[in-house]
């Protein structure tokens, strides 16, 4: 009876989520007041299609239904004493000290990402080749989910059981959490080029030496002296094009993908450089690495209030025996991962703000309006999404301003002929 019980409550979870998602997207889908304007000139104006559309639907019913989905399973193997399953075999094969832990996080992500991978396959194999967004074949495509998968299990069992141990020891274990969170992220944002990348990707030198040396000299005009500038073999996983800052240190790096350069001009290749190097200039790297940690504060301890009082409340009934028993990562999990869903928003709204200032800071570099544009209509069409998102929508999950408003703004933003000062970039 109680395993029928549930079984129907989460059930209804997947249902409600469900519908929540669909109604969430079918009101985004509605028309919007400000329909988008024509422009004289088409090239700065995103051609909007149907498929179009359709992806962008399908897109942000993955989000919300994701979400929702992760969080059930975590709930689902609580409820139905998998966790604690998981957590004996564990025991069973180790009595060492440390290892059971070790080896039980180990088992939990495997059958995670098991249960999950019907919406990892929909969304990251099936979806893109719909849309003709990929060529990646399915061999390739599983490849690269296992090697996921073994650098999660080797990295995250180390240290979730160290992470465990703590909260089995300490009182007050969220704050130690927090502060050894701190040296943890800098360390996997230094190698994560040198090391967690290359397992993916082939990493080079720009190979272009004209395009380089452009590149060089508008660096050197932004303040950035002996940049280093790779390009990446994406397009064996994707069509779309894309460029970015990462690393810290030594490994500080702006990356271009290559599909971004076999479809862009040399300008606009400079304006989403100059872009990159808004970010380098602006310390968006620290700065966003301030904000996580400070918001991460108040997750950790939230996290802890409510993970104590529902393993006091239900920790018999899930079968973990205390504060530490890696039974209980489900429910740990389940309480960050709905505050982080809360905290969405939040964290959105910081994205749009340092993507917005470092729009700023490539145009006063440039002065090339109208190559920032069309490198915009180029990262629209090529990514197949729609330009101006529901406001809801954008609000919610939009870490970068809508394109629609990124165009407008890239034409329209020109303070050097008003006699203005720049507000980003100082020569």
């Amino acid at each position: 009876m109680t395993t029928m019980r549930t079984l129907f409550r989460v059930g209804l979870a997947v249902a409600a989520v469900a519908l929540a998602a669909n109604v969430v997207v079918k009101m985004a889908a509605q028309p919007r007041p400000e329909e988008p304007r024509g422009r004289d000139d088409q090239r700065f104006e995103v051609q909007v299609t149907d498929e179009m559309r359709e992806h962008t639907r399908i897109r942000n019913i993955l989000y919300f239904a994701g979400a929702g989905y992760s969080l059930i399973l975590l709930g689902g193997l609580l409820l139905t004493g998998g966790a604690r399953k998981i957590r004996d075999v564990a025991e069973r094969a180790t009595k060492k000290p440390f290892l059971p832990a070790m080896l039980a996080i180990a088992l939990f992500i495997v059958v995670y990402s098991i249960l999950e991978f019907p919406l990892t396959y929909y969304s990251g194999y099936h979806v893109p080749h719909r849309f003709e967004l990929s060529n990646q074949t399915f061999a390739a495509f599983m490849t690269e989910q296992l090697k996921g998968l073994a650098v999660s299990v080797v990295f995250v069992s180390l240290v979730g059981a160290l992470a465990l141990l703590g909260i089995r020891k300490l009182k007050r274990w969220w704050l130690v959490l927090w502060a050894c969170s701190i040296p943890l992220i800098l360390f996997v944002v230094v190698v994560q080029p040198i090391v967690l990348d290359p397992i993916f990707n082939k990493f080079v030198p720009l190979q272009n030496q004209e395009l380089r040396a452009k590149l060089l000299t508008l660096a050197s005009r932004a303040g950035i002296e002996g940049g280093r500038v790779y390009q990446v073999d994406k397009s064996k996983q994707t069509k779309t094009l894309n460029a970015y800052v990462n690393g810290i240190g030594p490994t500080k790096r702006i990356v271009m993908w290559d599909t971004l350069l076999a479809k862009m001009t040399d300008d606009e290749v400079l304006t989403v450089m100059g872009h990159e190097m808004g970010h380098y200039v602006m310390k968006h790297m620290w700065k966003g690495l301030a904000f996580s940690l400070a918001l991460s504060f108040f997750v950790f301890l939230l996290t802890q209030r409510v993970h104590d009082r529902g393993l006091a409340r239900w920790g018999d009934r899930w079968g973990v025996r205390g504060p530490g028993d890696p039974a209980s990562i489900p429910w740990l999990l389940l309480i960050a991962g709905v505050l982080s869903f809360v905290l969405s928003p939040v964290i959105s709204a910081y994205s749009r703000t340092m993507e917005h200032d470092s729009d700023i800071f490539t145009l006063e570099l440039t002065r090339d309006n109208e190559a920032l544009a069309s490198a915009f209509v180029k990262l629209a069409e090529g990514s197949k999404s729609d330009p101006r998102p529901h406001p809801f929508i954008k609000f919610w999950r939009y870490t970068h301003p809508p394109i629609a408003e990124r165009i407008d703004f890239a034409l329209s933003y020109k303070p050097w002929e008003r006699g203005e000062p720049n507000q980003k970039w100082k020569p």
